[in-house]
């Protein structure tokens, strides 16, 4: 017998000619109190598509029968958007994956399990176009909505902190004698890229701005480099001769410089105090500075260092089931 679930007759694809403008306004007004300037970017892209290109959008177009990388859906009422989900194919980076890029629904209609619905909506779409997977991430002091992910079927992979430099006047820089903090040789490659491969696992690294294969002391990664006005740096920390981390600089946003920091957890902590207060002593702009870390490990001494936490994010995957669905959505 067929259960009919909550009839969901309000949920419809996004149509890109109508609705792009609420639908920036929406995510903005949801996200107000705690958005980063990479989501006021999504924001910002999302209306500069809808004022350049909404004139040569036809009709009833929507992101599946578009060239646009991401799909979605909308809950209407009253011809007013009131939530919003959107979902990014992973196409190039995780095979049959799928991105959750935002859950968002009106302040004056939450609790009517209008965010569960769409996300049901999400699966079901991943399901009926092959998917394998679908990934989100959720702020880890927005317990209602982690507990509605988990009721779905999402487990946490992850949970990271982003930590951006803060500084208070009454920081000092006092380096122990044993530790030395010097441009990275060209042999410390091979234990950087074993210290980053466990920092920051494949299965993570498809939505973070870390590559990997530019930061290789090549004379290719150099010479492009040099060519295209980018930015990296590196520093190696030792103490008493004995290489115990390297933090690669790289340019990776119109945010935020990315420190990406290789260590063990045996020498974080020395690390981390000593490597980031000489690093934002020679760069020219060191509140750009932002570091991606697994959460709740080395949190005094990121704030010894002169760091704070921007947020944590619990990384949510949701393994997609090829039996039949029983219910109706």
């Amino acid at each position: 017998m067929t259960v009919l679930s909550t009839p969901t007759s309000r949920i419809r694809a996004i149509r890109l000619r109508e609705d792009l403008k609420q639908i920036a306004d929406l995510i903005e007004l949801c996200f107000l109190d705690n958005i980063d300037p990479e989501g006021q970017e999504y924001i910002r892209h999302i209306r500069q598509t809808a004022n350049n290109f909404s004139g040569l959008i036809l009709e009833n177009t929507t992101p599946e029968n578009s060239t646009l990388p991401f799909h979605g859906y909308v809950w209407v009422e009253n011809d007013k958007i009131i939530g919003n989900i959107t979902l990014i194919p992973l196409r190039s980076k995780e095979k049959g994956g799928y991105f959750v890029a935002n859950v968002a629904v009106h302040p004056n209609y939450r609790g009517r399990g209008i965010g569960k619905q769409l996300t049901e909506r999400a699966i079901r779409h991943v399901r009926e176009h092959q998917g394998k997977h679908v990934y989100l991430q959720v702020r880890e002091d927005n317990e209602i909505a982690i507990q509605i992910y988990r009721n779905l079927g999402f487990d946490e992979i992850s949970r990271r902190t982003m930590w951006v430099y803060r500084p208070s006047s009454r920081l000092v820089e006092n380096i122990p004698s044993a530790i030395k903090v010097t441009n990275r040789e060209k042999e410390d490659w091979s234990q950087q890229r074993v210290w980053l491969d466990a920092m920051y696992p494949r299965e993570l690294r498809w939505n973070l701005p870390i590559r990997l294969e530019k930061m290789e002391p090549t004379f290719s990664n150099w010479l492009t480099r040099l060519m295209f006005a980018e930015f990296q740096r590196s520093w190696s920390v030792r103490k008493d001769s004995k290489m115990i981390g390297v933090v690669t600089l790289d340019h990776g946003s119109e945010t935020h410089d990315y420190c990406w920091l290789a260590t063990s957890p045996i020498w974080e902590d020395e690390v981390i105090r000593n490597v980031f207060p000489v690093i934002a002593r020679k760069v020219l702009f060191p509140k750009r500075l932002a570091v991606n870390y697994p959460a709740g490990r080395a949190r005094a001494s990121f704030e010894a260092a002169g760091m704070r936490e921007l947020n944590t994010l619990l990384w949510m995957k949701h393994k997609i089931s090829l039996l039949n669905e029983s219910i109706i959505v």
